[in-house]
């Protein structure tokens, strides 16, 4: 129904004018500072004046027409989109889409703002939405949940996470958990006037282990965690590559930490790990060495992160910036440059979050203490101290610093 007789219809049945209608849709618009459309500010003001809506039409996803409103919809969830969030108008929101489909076609369901967290909403799962608003975008279908609206969960679709080695070419929407084991460099690319960004990373869980591919904004996210780390990949898909299958994030993946066990680093890439002395080290081989720590290098021990996005932040006078999720409280994130030698040769070792904590002895919680108790040059002087001349066992890789040109030792894990 166009707004125009939605307008009529509500001055009639209320027995208001139109202008004093218009009024009220007006500032139900203003106070939701555009956020709102005239459609739903119209709903709102219908519930408050206690005007009957129309509800209870059933429609197939292929009979959807743009006005169309009080309908509910059925069908099967297809794909999730990442939430998005935006700022309009001075006031920040947030959106999440999906794909629903059933026997006549699909259409893309939105939810604004608190309706994204109603829902527990699962690729596969069976759901009914009630007074439903079909729209258009782009001259695209779209639907969105009408004042009042809401979404039934006929079948619940649990999340199913397949271990690497069941994973083969061609598959979607697949589901894993595992270890972030290496990063590689990103790299931007423009392609057919398309500009983008592509990080490859490897990844294990101990059954098997897989190449991956992150593509422009899951790129970025990739970049936020620390090799080593456990890692939900939810929504990927996969092709068969040159090397064996590969795993891709587009557009619909998600990134997550996990708190879920798998086997350490060193355990899931055991057939491949070899322990060297120091002068047997080569570039990008992963290794265990054993040495003695002879000096703890001078500096920060630690760099300030998102607590929420895991970025590194920016310290202005207004209080602690992410880039990407604005004013947060931050934490600290442990890192250390140590030198450690066996009788063969020395090499420096940079420890970054947990492996650096393990490495000093501490517990996370005690390591921020004193962090905050303590200034940076007397607490590095007592882990010097502390550490110098212990024997560390430690797993990672030797690499070259592309700012000094000197080999440095990645670790992964201290063993």
């Amino acid at each position: 129904m166009e707004s125009v007789e939605i307008l009529k219809e509500i001055a009639q049945k209320s027995g208001k004018s139109e202008e004093e209608v218009k009024e009220l849709i007006d500032a139900k618009i203003k106070k939701f500072s555009g956020l709102l459309t005239e459609q739903g500010a119209s709903f709102m003001v219908q519930k408050e004046l206690g005007l009957k809506q129309e509800t209870g039409i059933e429609s197939k996803i292929g009979e959807l027409s743009d006005g169309m409103k009080g309908i509910d919809i059925g069908g099967e969830i297809k794909a999730i989109f990442p939430v998005k969030e935006f700022e309009k108008n001075g006031k920040s929101g947030k959106l999440k889409s999906f794909i629903l489909n059933d026997d006549t076609g699909e259409v893309r369901i939105t939810l604004w703002n608190d309706q994204v967290d109603l829902y527990d909403l699962s690729v596969g799962s069976k759901i009914k939405i009630l007074n439903a608003i079909v729209s258009a975008y782009n001259e695209k279908k779209q639907v969105g949940l009408g004042f009042n609206g809401s979404i039934e969960i006929t079948h619940k679709k649990e999340i199913e996470f397949k271990e690497l080695n069941n994973i083969k070419g061609g598959m979607n929407n697949v589901n894993i958990v595992g270890r972030l084991l290496r990063k590689y460099p990103c790299k931007e690319f423009d392609s057919n006037d398309k500009k983008g960004k592509l990080c490859n990373f490897q990844f294990g869980d101990g059954t098997a282990l897989l190449r991956a591919t992150a593509w422009n904004e899951k790129a970025d996210e990739v970049e936020k965690y620390n090799e080593g780390e456990i890692v939900e990949i939810k929504n990927g898909y996969t092709k068969d590559g040159m090397f064996g299958v590969e795993l891709h994030l587009g557009y619909s993946a998600e990134l997550t930490k996990s708190e879920k066990d798998i086997p350490s680093v060193v355990n899931i890439l055991k057939d491949s790990v070899n322990e060297k002395k120091i002068n047997q080290l080569v570039e990008n081989e992963n290794v265990i060495i054993d040495g003695k720590v002879k000096n703890l290098m001078d500096g920060k021990l630690f760099y300030p992160v998102c607590e929420k996005c895991g970025k590194k932040v920016s310290i202005e006078n207004s209080g602690v910036v992410c880039e990407n999720c604005g004013e947060v409280k931050g934490e600290k994130r442990a890192i250390m440059g140590i030198v450690v030698e066996d009788d063969t040769g020395e090499v420096r070792a940079n420890l970054f979050g947990d492996s650096a904590i393990k490495a000093i002895g501490m517990d996370k919680t005690n390591f921020e203490k004193e962090l905050d108790e303590k200034s940076s040059e007397k607490l590095v002087e007592e882990i010097r101290e502390k550490i110098s001349g212990n024997e560390l066992k430690l797993f990672g890789y030797l690499k070259v610093n592309n700012y000094s040109g000197e080999n440095e030792f990645s670790v992964k894990d201290v063993i």
